[in-house]
């Protein structure tokens, strides 16, 4: 049995985001490894660049990719926010 393939598509700089995405991908049927990115054993004392990264199969890659650009692109205009309603009981 040949061993599947593995292809980084996201890295996540903490732990809020890697949520988000890695859910966003798994609800779309794209099955997702995370991978921590934390070094053990160096306390803080080296800057951390990603949190972890999320890996998905080659075949899942391009639609992937294409989620989450759409996803960040709705982030960054603030349509995800508008999606939901206000309370107007706070």
């Amino acid at each position: 049995m040949a061993e599947e393939r593995l292809i980084d598509v996201f890295e996540a700089g903490d732990a809020v985001e890697a949520m988000l995405y890695r859910t966003m991908l798994e609800e779309a049927g794209i099955t997702v490894i995370e991978q921590p990115m934390e070094i053990i054993g160096y306390g803080g004392i080296m800057p951390e660049q990603c949190y972890s990264r999320l890996l998905v199969s080659a075949e899942d890659e391009q639609r992937a990719r294409e989620l989450i650009e759409a996803f960040h692109e709705e982030a960054q205009s603030g349509e995800l926010i508008d999606e939901f309603p206000d309370d107007e009981n706070t």
